[in-house]
C-alpha cells in the first residue's frame, strides 16, 4: 500500500471520529472548504481534444492468428482529456500542449456543462504551456495570487479534470521547489488532472500542474514504497508566458538575421558583425564587417532606424539595402521573413516530446494512452482463448 493511502486511511479516521462528537470547530472548517471549492471552480474546465488514429485488427481467431497474417487497418477518432483554466474575460484558456498531441478539433466544456469548440493558439515549448481560445465573453477567470511570495509547506488546493470528472479538488503542501523554480507539491494527480489549477486557501490561482513524479525508495529490504508528487509552474511565469505567446500569436515578428557590432555604432555606423545561418541576410550573401548605409532608400544612422524599417515591412516583401564592402558601394534585394521566437511553436502538437529543460528529465509523465474499445475488447478476448488453449494442451499432455 502507498504511504499516501495510509495518511489517507489515518486521517479519514481521524476526521470521522472528530465528526461524530459533533465538533462546530470541524463544521466550520467543512464549511470553508466548501466554500473555498465553489469560488474556484468555475474557472477551472475540462479540455478534450480530438483525434484520428490508426489501428490494426486481428481477423483470425485462436492461438494461431498470432503466428499468421489475417489483420485489417482502421481508423477512428479517439479523444484525449484534461485539465485547463480559464485566463480572461476575451476567451483564451490556458491548457497543457501534451493534452492536444494530433488534434482535429478542440472543445472546452465548463464547470456547469456547457461546451465551446476552441481554436488553438499557440505553444511555448520551454514550459510546455499551451493556449486556446474561444468565442465566448465576460468569462470569469480566477483571482491570480502572487508565486514569488510562496511560504514552504502551505496548504493548497488543486482543482482539475480526473477521467472525466471535473472539477476534481484534492489538497496537498508546497513541500520545495526546484532549480527551475518549479513548486514540488505532495499532491497525487490523476492523469487527466495535468494542466489544472493550483489554489491558495485565499482562492487564488498560485500555479498550474505540470507533471506527476512518482519515485521508488527503498523500504529496507520489504520491498518498495511508492509515493507521488507533483510539479506546478509557479503562476508569475505562467502569467509572463501567457502574454508573450498572445503577443507573438498576433503581433508579425520580422527577421533580417544580422548582428550589429556595438562598437561602431558609436560612430553611427552599423557595421555587420555577425549574419545568422539560412536567414535572409545570409542568402543575398551579406558578410561580418559590411557597413549597412541604406534600406529602402532611407539613410541608416542609428540601430533604430534600421529596427524600425524591418517593423514596418510585410513578411516576404524584397526590400533593398545599400552597404559598402572594402570601399566597394553595394547592393542586394532580401526578401524580409517571419520568424518565432525561439520557444513558441505555432503548430499544433504532433506528439508528446521529452525536453531536455523540462520537468520530464527528472520525472515520468504519463502521456494519454488512446486504444479504441474494438481493439481493447480483442485483446481481452484473444487473451481468454489463449488461456483455455493452454489449459486444453495442458490437459492433452497429462492424458
Amino acid at each position: 500500500m502507498k504511504i499516501i493511502s495510509i495518511i489517507s486511511v489515518i486521517i479519514l479516521l481521524w476526521v470521522t471520529i472528530l465528526f461524530s462528537q459533533q465538533s462546530p470547530t470541524l463544521e466550520s472548517l467543512q464549511s470553508e472548504i466548501s466554500r473555498l471549492i465553489q469560488s474556484a471552480k468555475n474557472a477551472v474546465v475540462t479540455v478534450t481534444a480530438s483525434s484520428s488514429h490508426s489501428y490494426t485488427v486481428e481477423r483470425d481467431n485462436g492461438l494461431f492468428s498470432l503466428f499468421r497474417s489475417g489483420s485489417e487497418q482502421r481508423e477512428d477518432k479517439f479523444w484525449t482529456v484534461g485539465s485547463g483554466i480559464i485566463y480572461n474575460a476575451e476567451g483564451y484558456i490556458i491548457t497543457r500542449a501534451s493534452i492536444l498531441a494530433d488534434f482535429d478539433e478542440i472543445k472546452v466544456t465548463f464547470c456547469d456543462g456547457t461546451s465551446a469548440a476552441a481554436e488553438y493558439i499557440g505553444t511555448d515549448e520551454m514550459t510546455g504551456l499551451a493556449l486556446l481560445k474561444i468565442d465566448g465573453k465576460n468569462l470569469e477567470g480566477p483571482k491570480f495570487g502572487n508565486s514569488d511570495r510562496l511560504p514552504l509547506y502551505s496548504m493548497v488546493l488543486v482543482l482539475g479534470n480526473s477521467m472525466g470528472l471535473s472539477p476534481f479538488a484534492t489538497f496537498g503542501l508546497i513541500n520545495g521547489f526546484t532549480e527551475e523554480g518549479r513548486m514540488i507539491l505532495s499532491v497525487s494527480i490523476n492523469p487527466g488532472n495535468v494542466g489544472g489549477a493550483v489554489f491558495n486557501l485565499k482562492g487564488e490561482i498560485i500555479g498550474i500542474i505540470s507533471a506527476q513524479i512518482e519515485p521508488q525508495i527503498s523500504a529496507g529490504g520489504s520491498g518498495l514504497l511508492d509515493y507521488s508528487s507533483s510539479l506546478a509552474i509557479p503562476i508569475n511565469q505562467v502569467i509572463t508566458t501567457i502574454n508573450n505567446v498572445i503577443k507573438f500569436h498576433h503581433q508579425q515578428m520580422k527577421w533580417l538575421g544580422v548582428e550589429l557590432d556595438a562598437d561602431s555604432l558609436r560612430s553611427n555606423k552599423l557595421i555587420v558583425k555577425r549574419v545568422y545561418p539560412g536567414s535572409p541576410a545570409a542568402r543575398v550573401g551579406l558578410k561580418p564587417g559590411d557597413h549597412l548605409v541604406k534600406f529602402n532608400e532611407v539613410t541608416l544612422t542609428n540601430p533604430e532606424i534600421l529596427k524600425a524599417q524591418i517593423g514596418q515591412t510585410a513578411p516576404g516583401t524584397s526590400v533593398s539595402i545599400n552597404f559598402i564592402r572594402q570601399q566597394r558601394a553595394l547592393k542586394v534585394f532580401p526578401n524580409i521573413e517571419r520568424v518565432w521566437p525561439e520557444g513558441f511553436n505555432v503548430n499544433k502538437p504532433r506528439h508528446f516530446s521529452l525536453n531536455l529543460n523540462s520537468d520530464a528529465t527528472r520525472s515520468p509523465i504519463n502521456a494519454p494512452i488512446i486504444i479504441s474499445p474494438e481493439s481493447f475488447q480483442q485483446i481481452h478476448s484473444k487473451m481468454i482463448q489463449m488461456e483455455q488453449e493452454i489449459r486444453s494442451l495442458k490437459n492433452q499432455i497429462n492424458k
